[in-house]
């Protein structure tokens, strides 16, 4: 490209953003909470029932992608991992501020606007969520149940199988949490049968991040809302 094209593309370019702004990224975070906020009023006046009713066919379609993916990958399984860094909260804090989250619906609904339901009771939670381009309705054992997988290759960490409601594995999430100065860093993996094509394990670990994003903010946000000392004491490292 030519000097003189370069010139016109950059001083036709189009675009709108807040005055003393250097991009639209302010007005980007307006759009995304505002949505937040539409999604959850929805999803409220909903309720969980008549939002399953209304994704019955989407699911079916998601667990006919699932169970076809079980029988071509014969065993075999792939594995996606990333990591997030946080600050001002401990492992420890966010890991049993979320134990006790798995008790209030609409937290664990507002980690993602893709939650469409997630329901603890009778030693398991059913989360009906995305998968790639598909709503899936899956089982898995609550956090403080879930073991550390004995196969030397799987990914370290708390590990949750993922199972349909008749009990066939799909796949699994495997969370660990480790210290840091200020801080943890969390390493969260799926994993799901090899024939799935990469971009559903990348579109999970984009799911991740938004999650736990979310969850580790508002354990953040309501551990200081609940008393200073916790949060001065995650500040420190200890």
């Amino acid at each position: 490209m030519s000097t003189d094209t370069a010139t016109t593309s950059s001083t036709t370019a189009k675009w709108v953003r807040l005055a003393g702004e250097a991009d639209d990224t302010a007005i980007e975070r307006f759009e995304v909470r505002a949505a937040q906020r539409a999604l959850a009023l929805l999803k409220a006046k909903l309720g969980r029932e008549r939002l399953l009713d209304l994704l019955a066919d989407e699911i079916a379609a998601g667990e006919a992608y699932l169970r076809d993916q079980v029988e071509r990958s014969a065993g075999e399984e792939t594995t996606g991992t990333t990591t997030l860094h946080a600050h001002g909260i401990t492992a420890g804090q966010f890991t049993d501020w979320l134990s006790r989250a798995f008790g209030r619906e609409d937290v664990l609904l507002a980690g993602h606007p893709e939650h469409y339901s997630i329901h603890a009771g009778g030693g398991r939670v059913n989360i009906v969520e995305t998968l790639g381009d598909h709503v899936c309705s899956f089982f898995m054992s609550e956090w403080d149940e879930a073991a550390t997988p004995a196969a030397p290759t799987a990914a370290a960490g708390r590990r949750s199988r993922m199972v349909l409601e008749d009990g066939t594995i799909v796949g699994g999430i495997t969370n660990s949490f480790s210290a840091i100065e200020g801080g943890f860093t969390a390493s969260l993996s799926v994993t799901l049968p090899a024939s799935c094509d990469p971009t559903v394990v990348e579109h999970h670990l984009e799911h991740f991040a938004v999650e736990f994003h979310n969850w580790i903010l508002r354990a953040a946000s309501e551990l200081a809302a609940s008393g200073g000392s916790s949060m001065r004491e995650a500040s420190s490292g200890s």
